[in-house]
């Protein structure tokens, strides 16, 4: 993949052992950047002499130069500016530019590249503060007691360097002017960036819940009542149903929002996979689904189940931290989706009133979302008969006062859809 003559970095310390570096995170960047400029959004204050490898230096300033003056950022661009320069085979050639592209899983993770750079920077930095400091020390020039001294200032300054603010951070009175207005995807009910996750025992309409969800706001119909909105693009991914039980309820619910007067095209904003075995431990798994996130722009994402997206035990941490990590990375994707999750809840412990309907696993799931509610089935022969359910919250909403969200109090079973809202909270009845 790197062309012969392009050389590692000479002003390195010297030393038997190779400098900290992350070669396939600097070519990750790269080829981020000559993907989608947006990649430099996200990698932010990134300077070029963070990365090892001069060539790469000198790629990333003139991503950097480029963008600044507003021009577009591609191999062939990139490759004719260093060619007027005399530049190019510096940079490794017009092959290798067009070879970077290939070594980026996804542009999302631009951010997470450029962390892996920097460290090994500042690693870099801290051996050559130390090594000056040894070289001082053995050549006995001046106090040792202020070589040291030295060397704990370098060490100090090289620990704490950070790139010149542009501008101080906005007053408090700048700050309150701004205005609180969610970018709402639903009207009064999601907004971008929102996390919800729903919980229930199986076979409760978890999976059902989610997929109306997806087909109303996409056909531009409000999910509980009659209002219209704004059509949206939603991705559906479920990973515990196949093709063959989903599509019958997905063609039922399209038909019902034609015969709503769904928007115009609003089946080519729905996106589906289903049956996807998907554990979000593994990279490529990973990568993949941030691939097809990138290419269906979608401003919801329902997902789910929690537990079958990872091989880990549902109880510890770890595997709930990558899980969080990976669906963070979907948001990042897709400039804030909102997410819903579907989760299991634990089985009813005996003796016990009512089941609980926190997500089964970690803990962490209980403090990650922005909403979390449950389906509990209501008691009753004549509940039962209309299948009415509790819309119950096990978390509450962090978005401050004044900021009510068009919640069900409950659920019943619907005639063209599976669910249908018997009360809303601070919207009334559907």
């Amino acid at each position: 993949m790197v062309p012969s003559h392009i050389q590692d970095r000479t002003d390195t310390p010297a030393l038997d052992r190779v400098p900290p570096n992350d070669v396939e995170a600097e070519q990750a960047i790269l080829g981020a950047v000559l993907l989608s400029s947006t990649a430099l959004d996200l990698v932010g204050d990134l300077l070029p002499e963070r990365f090892y490898r001069p060539a790469h230096v000198l790629l990333f300033a003139t991503c950097r130069e480029l963008a600044a003056r507003s021009e577009p950022i591609d191999p062939i661009t990139v490759s004719a500016h260093l060619q007027q320069r005399g530049q190019l085979q510096r940079a490794g050639g017009a092959a290798y530019l067009h070879g970077l592209v290939q070594c980026v899983p996804t542009v999302a993770n631009a951010g997470h590249y450029a962390a892996i750079v920097e460290e090994c920077a500042l690693r870099r930095e801290g051996i050559q503060a130390a090594l000056s400091t040894v070289e001082s020390l053995y050549g006995g020039q001046g106090p040792a007691a202020e070589a040291m001294e030295n060397g704990v200032e370098r060490l100090r300054a090289a620990r704490d360097r950070r790139p010149v603010p542009t501008a101080p951070p906005p007053s408090l009175t700048d700050f309150l002017d701004e205005a609180d207005e969610p970018q709402w995807v639903v009207p009064g009910l999601l907004a971008r960036w929102d996390r919800l996750i729903v919980t229930g025992g199986e076979g409760c309409g978890k999976s059902l819940l989610a997929r109306q969800l997806a087909v109303r706001t996409a056909a531009g119909l409000h999910p509980w009542t009659r209002d219209r909105i704004a059509s949206q693009r939603c991705l559906l991914v479920d990973v515990e149903n196949n093709a063959g039980q989903v599509r019958p309820w997905l063609r039922q619910m399209h038909h019902a929002a034609q015969a709503e007067g769904a928007a115009d095209g609003s089946a080519e904003r729905l996106f589906v996979e289903v049956g996807a075995q998907l554990d979000l431990q593994s990279p490529a798994d990973r990568a993949w689904l941030l691939r097809k996130v990138e290419a269906s722009r979608p401003d919801i994402v329902a997902i789910g189940p929690l537990y079958k997206l990872t091989s880990g035990k549902p109880n510890e941490e770890e595997p709930a931290r990558v899980v969080m990590s990976a669906l963070e990375a979907v948001r990042t994707a897709s400039d804030g989706a909102a997410l819903i999750i579907e989760g299991h809840a634990p089985h009813q412990q005996p003796g016990s009133p009512r089941r609980d309907l926190r997500p089964l696993g970690s803990s962490l799931w209980m403090r990650w979302p922005e909403f979390g509610f449950g389906l509990a089935p209501a008691a009753g022969k004549a509940a039962e008969a209309v299948g009415l359910t509790d819309w119950r919250p096990w978390r509450g909403g962090r978005c401050g006062p004044g900021a009510d969200r068009q919640w069900p109090a409950r659920f019943m079973r619907g005639s063209r859809w599976p669910w249908q809202a018997a009360a809303v909270r601070g919207g009334g009845a559907s």
